[in-house]
């Protein structure tokens, strides 16, 4: 059964509106919680649940009124691809690009060293301060000039859409490329789908409420993280009342970085569905990487020179990109079988590969590949970079991308990103003398779409091919849906933060992305600068940290598929070091240690008995975080109490 339906498409529009609008207001207007900062976060689980509700409201009045369990997979699909777009991709899209012109001085010597190298079709143009306006907001009285706006605007916008929009599809090829090995070979579980699937099992049943808000394990689950949340909203209003705390920080000792334990519901609930060994090793390289931090730090021996919009710890940082890198080439080694089936499929339709139920036929899906890859390529080296740096750059992106979506489709990490970006490792392994001062000024502009990599669409996509699998609906409907909802993402995102931007300041956003002091823009060029004004070669050092984590990550590798007493599984190694892991550990170890108690004393029966609770911690924090924004945006807008991330 196809799942769009004309009211599906327009409730998933309206979804992907309160995404797109939603989330940059929130933050940057009423300083409320994030609601995109994870892979199902709460601008999709709030609605979704209200919706849920709603639909068992018109079984009971009209059955006939109902959505179909397809319909309300094409609705939370189109709010989870637009996660990543308002804040982590048009935010830095809109932030970066629009700050050499209008923060150029003598002091900063960008003119002389840095504009002279941007590409003018990739840089919005300040000559009639639309730039200015933009950061400043226009002055008072001043009507919108749309001439000045649209002169200054369209053509970057356009290549910078045309690169990101092929980065999109890109992305999405792989997961249908990889779909099948991911789904039915290696069986990974897809934690943060339970939720949905869950949710929708029962929507074409008699019952009118899904059979999991029937359980009463459900809502004392959830009663935990609403409380706590509802107790905090008192204290909005009456400061007698002692909020609750969510983080409780623990300093270790001089020069270890402290350990956070933090009140992570989402955390606890969905790891639940992870396996033991899983959980275990996430938390248990945590606090090896912590250990080694702290004595490089101790002992001087650690990397000192950090990298921009590089978040996690320094020296181990870089070895657990090697260990990052080493999981995505060994995936692919895994899949060498699978991926030699698709490309004989994409070149003989003959092939006896059945492809009918992908997202994609395997021959547009390879052809896309190549033609997006190529593109990415002549665009980046159109920008400036060498051809050499441009592949290796191009390979660190996509790399990643991949590695995030297995992390976060195996282990249910809620929210996680890289530990090393493509530019750095670019840098690193070519250094500066070899990139050209074009180069750099290209990579610095890269930041744009590969900085803050976080809530990215791949895993969403990947997340969407699972449903899809679940319900077995229409496969071109599900990509139109996807399709339409990226594009109407993007429209409304960048309409709604320049607009806003020239109403009220982009600088006056409670935002780093605009800041003229410390802002994505201002980081990403006197990153640029310093490379240009001091060209080196490679830096050995952090080469060999990530030689070394690569090491390690092999040889945990082997000892996986080798043994299977082995106790840890290699893709903790993988993100050990990520600030995002820092504040999730402490959740993560006791998920951990419930789960493993419930199978030591209850096994498999119990276990499934409990999953109603653990499903409630999530939704209890849906509730509490949604009512929470209501909140703040009725009654003390522009005040604001964020929760965490959302």
């Amino acid at each position: 059964m196809s799942g769009l339906t004309l009211r599906s498409l327009l409730l998933g529009l309206v979804q992907v509106l309160l995404v797109c609008v939603g989330a940059p207001s929130a933050i940057w207007v009423l300083g409320s919680s994030e609601i995109t900062w994870s892979f199902f976060p709460i601008g999709v689980g709030f609605p979704f649940l209200c919706l849920i509700l709603l639909n068992s409201l018109l079984k009971a009045v009209h059955p006939p009124w109902a959505l179909r369990p397809a319909e309300l997979v094409t609705v939370v699909v189109m709010g989870l691809v637009v996660t990543g777009i308002p804040i982590f991709m048009v935010g830095f899209l809109l932030a970066i690009p629009t700050t050499p012109h209008y923060l150029a001085s003598p002091e900063n010597q960008w003119a002389e060293y840095v504009l002279p190298h941007l590409p003018s079709w990739l840089i919005p143009d300040n000559a009639q301060k639309a730039m200015t306006w933009f950061f400043e907001g226009l002055p008072a009285g001043e009507p919108v000039p749309w001439r000045v706006l649209l002169h200054a605007w369209a053509v970057p916008l356009f290549w910078w859409l045309s690169f990101v929009w092929t980065l999109y599809f890109v992305c999405f090829v792989l997961v249908v490329i990889l779909r099948r090995q991911w789904v039915e070979r290696e069986r990974l579980v897809f934690p943060l789908m339970e939720v949905p699937q869950t949710l929708v099992a029962d929507a074409d049943s008699p019952s009118t409420v899904p059979a999991i808000l029937r359980s009463p394990w459900c809502w004392v689950g959830a009663s935990i993280p609403l409380v706590i949340v509802l107790w905090n909203i008192a204290g909005f209003f009456r400061p007698v009342v002692s909020p609750i705390a969510w983080d409780y920080p623990i300093t270790v000792a001089r020069g270890f970085p402290p350990i956070n334990v933090r009140l992570y519901f989402p955390v606890i609930g969905f790891m639940y569905f992870v396996h033991t060994n899983v959980t275990f090793s996430i938390w248990f390289f945590y606090l090896i990487t912590l250990i080694e931090e702290g004595l490089f730090n101790r002992f001087g021996l650690g990397v000192t020179r950090t990298d921009a919009f590089v978040w996690g710890l320094p020296s181990t940082s870089w070895q657990c990109w090697g260990a990052f890198v080493v999981m995505v080439l060994w995936s692919l080694w895994m899949a060498r079988d699978h991926l030699r089936d698709v490309f004989r499929k994409a070149w003989d339709r003959r092939a006896p590969v059945d492809d009918s139920g992908e997202l994609l036929s395997y021959r547009a899906a390879v052809v896309g590949l190549c033609l997006g890859v190529v593109y990415m390529l002549a665009w980046l080296h159109r920008a400036g970079l060498p051809y050499p740096a441009a592949l290796l750059f191009l390979g660190c992106v996509l790399i990643a991308y991949v590695g995030i979506t297995r992390i976060v489709v195996q282990t249910g990490v809620y929210y996680v990103t890289t530990p090393i970006v493509g530019q750095a490792m670019t840098i690193v392994s070519l250094g500066t003398r070899a990139i050209t001062p074009p180069g750099l000024t290209a990579l610095g502009l890269a930041y744009s779409f590969f900085g803050d990599v976080q809530s990215i669409f791949m895993p969403a996509a990947a997340h969407a091919a699972k449903l899809h699998d679940a319900i077995r609906s229409d496969r071109r409907g599900l990509s139109v849906a996807i399709a339409v909802a990226v594009l109407v993402g993007f429209a409304a995102s960048i309409g709604y933060i320049i607009v806003m931007g020239y109403e009220q300041g982009a600088s006056n956003f409670r935002s780093w992305f605009f800041q003229v002091s410390s802002g994505a823009g201002l980081r990403a060029f006197e990153e640029v600068l310093g490379k240009i004004k001091t060209p080196e070669g490679m830096d050995v050092q952090k080469l060999t940290f990530m030689a070394g984590g690569a090491a390690a990550m092999a040889g945990l590798t082997v000892m996986q598929y080798r043994f299977p007493w082995w106790p840890l599984h290699p893709v903790g190694l993988s993100v050990a070091s990520v600030w995002m892991i820092r504040n999730q550990a402490a959740a993560i170890f006791v998920v951990w240690a419930v789960k493993r108690l419930i199978l030591r004393f209850g096994g498999i029966d119990r276990y499934r008995r409990a999953v109603p609770f653990f499903i409630g911690l999530i939704l209890g924090h849906f509730l509490g975080v949604g009512l929470s924004f209501f909140v703040d945006l009725l009654f003390v807008p522009g005040v604001g109490h964020p929760i965490l991330h959302g």
